[in-house]
C-alpha cells in the first residue's frame, strides 16, 4: 500500500526534530569522541553482512554540524562513509554500528573519531503508557555514555536517553476553501525522557519557542535513511533534502506547541522509574487536497 499523508507527516516532522535539535540555537550534540568497534553476531542483518558495534548510538548524520562523520578507520586506513565509493559498507547511524560485507570477516580493528546525538529522536507508535511500562531505558551516564554492552536480551532493544519520542497523537480534516481544499488539523507528540532536568529544560524551552515555523513535507519514498539507517546519498544534509522538494512544497505549520511536565499518578505509579517525563503537543495545520 502507498504512503499516506499521516505517514508522510510523521516522517517529515521526525526529519525537522531531528535537524532542530543540531542547529546552531541548540546544537544538541557532542564532536571529537573516540569510537571503537567490534563484532557482534547480530539477528537483524542479512547473511552476507557482518556487523561491527560502536560504543555510541544514534551518530551524527548530518552534515550540516561543526564537525561530520565523514568515515572511520580499518586499522590505519581511512575508509569513507559513503556506502557508494567504498565498497558496500553501511554505517547505520541510528544504532551505531557498522555493516560490512561477510567476506571482510570478523576480526577487523574498526575506529574512528564521532560527533553523537546528545539527545536521541525515534518514532513511535504505541500508545504513551504502553510504551513507558513496556520499554527498556538506559541513560547517559550510565556505565558509559551511549554504551552498547552485549550482556543480555535487554541491551538490542533498549532506547537511549536523554532522548524525544514523536508520535501522531490526532488528526482531522476542516474544510477550508472551495475547490476542496481543507486544513488538516493535526497534534504531534513529543515525549522528552531523561533523569538530566538541564537536558529536559533546555528541550522544553527551545522546541516551545519553534511555535510559528513550518515543516515541509518530505516524501514518504524520499526518506533519507536506507538499509539500517544508513543514508541513501552519502552526503546527507537536511537542508538539501528540504530544497529538493522544490519552490513550494506541501508544508505543516506550527500553529501552537503546549509543554508540560505534569504527570498522573497512577502513571507515575505504573512506571516506577526514576525518569523526569515532559510531553510537547505540536498543534499542525496543512492545507491541502486531499481528494484530488
Amino acid at each position: 500500500m502507498k504512503a499516506q499523508f499521516d505517514q508522510n507527516l510523521l516522517s517529515s516532522f521526525y526529519l525537522w526534530l531531528e535537524n532542530r535539535l543540531l542547529k546552531s540555537d541548540t546544537k544538541a550534540y557532542l564532536t571529537g569522541l573516540e569510537n571503537n568497534f567490534r563484532y557482534v553476531d547480530f539477528d537483524d542483518i542479512p547473511t552476507d553482512m557482518v556487523g561491527y558495534q560502536g560504543e555510541y548510538r544514534q551518530l551524527v548524520a548530518d552534515y550540516d554540524v561543526d564537525v561530520v562523520n565523514s568515515g572511520f578507520f580499518v586499522g590505519n586506513a581511512f575508509i569513507t562513509g559513503d556506502s557508494s565509493a567504498n565498497g558496500s559498507v553501511y554505517t547505520d547511524y541510528n544504532n551505531g554500528r557498522i555493516l560490512f560485507p561477510s567476506a571482510s570477516g570478523t576480526g577487523l580493528s574498526v575506529s574512528g573519531t564521532y560527533s553523537v546525538q546528545a539527545v536521541n529522536t525515534y518514532i513511535s507508535h504505541d500508545d504513551d503508557l504502553e510504551f513507558l511500562v513496556h520499554s527498556d531505558f538506559i541513560e547517559n551516564g550510565q556505565d558509559s555514555p551511549y554504551f552498547y554492552n552485549e550482556t543480555g536480551i535487554l541491551d538490542k532493544g533498549s532506547y537511549f536517553l536523554p532522548a524525544c519520542f514523536v508520535s501522531l497523537a490526532s488528526s482531522e480534516n476542516e474544510e477550508f476553501s472551495f475547490g476542496g481544499e481543507e486544513n488538516t488539523q493535526s497534534r504531534v507528540r513529543v515525549m522528552v525522557l531523561t533523569k538530566d532536568s538541564y537536558i529536559l529544560d533546555s528541550v522544553i524551552s527551545r522546541l516551545r519557542d519553534t511555535v510559528r515555523e513550518k515543516v515541509t513535507h518530505v516524501p514518504y519514498e524520499d526518506f533519507p535513511y536506507a538499509y539500517s539507517y544508513s543514508v541513501k546519498d552519502f552526503p546527507y544534509t537536511y537542508t538539501g533534502i528540504v530544497g529538493d522538494q522544490g519552490d513550494s512544497p506541501l508544508c505543516s505549520y506550527i500553529d501552537r506547541v503546549t509543554a508540560s511536565k505534569v504527570v498522573s499518578e497512577a502513571l507515575r505509579e505504573k512506571l516506577n522509574k526514576d525518569f523526569s517525563i515532559a510531553f510537547l503537543d505540536f498543534d499542525l495545520s496543512t492545507y491541502r487536497f486531499p481528494r484530488s
